[in-house]
């Protein structure tokens, strides 16, 4: 398991011992075999975190920006489909008898 919360450099890792490492900006916070006890402390950190971080909404631009790119990855991958050449039907061979 690997959780983040980049802006402020928090992560959540579980260890190929089994434990769970909750860190910030490089500094060990907590260690513990418990997954539950390593979320809660990860998700109340999270939220500390996103009053000091908060999300900004996305400017008009910006989203026509994501658009259009969204919408050109999905023709362009439209238009690759579509000029494959088709696939050639197999001949099977036929049985005869006699």
């Amino acid at each position: 398991m690997k959780l983040s919360f980049l802006p402020g450099d928090l992560h959540l890792d579980k260890q190929k011992d089994g434990s769970y490492l909750v860190t910030m900006q490089g500094q060990e916070l907590l260690r513990t075999r418990s997954e539950k006890k390593a979320l809660t402390k990860f998700n109340a950190l999270r939220q500390e975190l996103e009053r000091q971080f908060p999300a900004r909404e996305l400017t008009t631009e910006e989203k026509r920006a994501a658009l259009q790119k969204y919408l050109l990855d999905y023709k362009a991958n439209e238009v690759r489909a579509s000029t494959k050449p088709p696939k050639k039907e197999k001949v099977t061979g036929t049985r005869t008898f006699g």
